[in-house]
């Protein structure tokens, strides 16, 4: 149905938000939680210790991170759906070549190596990109609803990966996973759209370029002036690349060992897969949460966030005790999922929609390293001390840095130059 300038009347960001949505939840969320799910049987298979199961998980968080800087320029130069359909179809590479390894080398190569990659093209930059590029009023909402598809699908993986253990076996698992990623890669080249304008729209819906204009000029549209090389020089920038380390170290670290830890303390192996399948479902109060960032100060919402996160990660010492071990899960959840919302509406806000994917991109590129290097940090230590002790401990004061970088953030105000 069109209205009499012939435009269609449905504004498309309503179907992009679903369309991201699966593409992030359903891209993400069985590779990222499967790893943990899977990795006791694949120690007892090929042989590993601890070091690699956290070196190859690390690994894949540096590279899916490190190409953001790749994947913001990628968009720009080519734009968001041939980006992210070439992405799903190098995790589905990655995927099947794991399906079928027979050393840790195999491992790096397809999980580590070519996932990572794939990963870092088709979910997280693009799926933020996408949430800001169509939205404006409600974008922290937005976010929220597109990054909650993640959680709520990670809570759907413990159970699937469960039945796959019990009929096949872990190299069956990935192979499916694989299969889905190549259907991702169909959904992102037939329904992405990158702007509202490619298809005569404004952002947020609205219906004609003078409409739009008011819309921006309330909404402090100077943001939208920034470029990527200015931005980057901010104190405001280097602020929240210590934010993106306290927000990833400790989620990656938990979600790499968690089933290990678990079962080191005393829980059968289903008890254990189950405590991921729930840190998943709660962390989808914490994304939902960050849409508070619409209504209040967003970096006040990332210094609570990641204060949560941190404690949940120390928590986790007690987690020998039931009703302790939820609680950890719950806190590493909730602040995980404020803290993966709020950091892209921060940058949105700060910096606006021109330079939006390439400052992303550059933060993620920074933060992936450190933020990879924690799972394999904690095998190590574990194989060298026998607990993760010093690993949780060290995750609260990660979290505590971060938590104090953001409360002390302000709104660095429109670019230093003329409009």
């Amino acid at each position: 149905m069109t209205n009499r300038t012939g435009r269609s009347r449905l504004f498309y960001g309503w179907v992009i938000v679903p369309v991201a949505g699966l593409c992030y939840g359903f891209g993400m969320s069985p590779v990222f939680y499967s790893w943990s799910i899977f990795a006791p049987r694949m120690v007892a298979d090929l042989g590993v210790d601890r070091g690699d199961i956290g070196g190859v998980f690390g690994l894949f968080n540096v590279l899916y991170q490190l190409v953001g800087l790749l994947v913001g320029l990628a968009i720009v130069r080519i734009g968001l759906r041939t980006v992210m359909a070439v992405g799903f179809c190098t995790t589905a590479l990655g995927l099947f070549l794991l399906s079928r390894a027979e050393t840790v080398a195999d491992s790096y190569l397809g999980f580590s190596l070519l996932a990572g990659i794939g990963i870092g093209f088709s979910t997280i930059v693009p799926a933020q990109t996408l949430g800001q590029n169509w939205f404006l009023r409600r974008r922290a909402l937005v976010i929220g609803i597109i990054f909650a598809v993640g959680g709520l699908v990670g809570r759907l993986v413990a159970p699937a990966d469960a039945w796959v253990l019990r009929h096949y076996d872990w190299r069956t698992g990935w192979l499916l996973i694989a299969g889905l990623s190549l259907l991702l890669a169909l959904v992102a080249a037939l329904f992405v759209r990158e702007r509202p304008e490619s298809l005569g729209q404004y952002r947020d819906g609205v219906t004609t370029s003078q409409d739009a204009a008011a819309h921006r000029a309330t909404l402090a549209a100077e943001a939208d002036r920034w470029t990527a090389a200015e931005a980057v020089r901010t104190p405001q920038f280097l602020l929240m690349l210590v934010c993106g380390v306290a927000y990833a170290v400790p989620y990656n670290t938990v979600v790499a060992h968690l089933t290990l830890h678990l079962i080191d303390v005393g829980y059968a192996e289903t008890a254990a897969i189950g405590f991921v399948g729930t840190m998943a479902l709660i962390s989808i109060a914490g994304r939902l949460g960050g849409a508070l960032g619409d209504w209040v100060s967003p970096q006040r919402m990332l210094a609570v966030a990641l204060a949560i996160e941190g404690l949940g990660a120390g928590a986790l010492l007690l987690a020998a005790d039931f009703r302790l071990a939820l609680l950890a899960v719950s806190l590493v959840a909730v602040g995980f999922g404020i803290a993966f919302v709020s950091i892209p509406v921060v940058f949105s806000h700060f910096f606006g929609r021109q330079a939006f994917a390439v400052t992303t991109g550059i933060r993620m590129s920074c933060t992936g390293v450190l933020g990879g290097l924690g799972p394999w940090l904690a095998g190590v230590a574990f194989d060298s001390t026998g607990s993760y002790a010093v690993s949780f401990l060290g995750l609260l004061v990660v979290g505590a840095a971060g938590s104090l970088c953001a409360f002390v953030m302000r709104h660095p105000g429109p670019p230093p130059r003329p409009a």
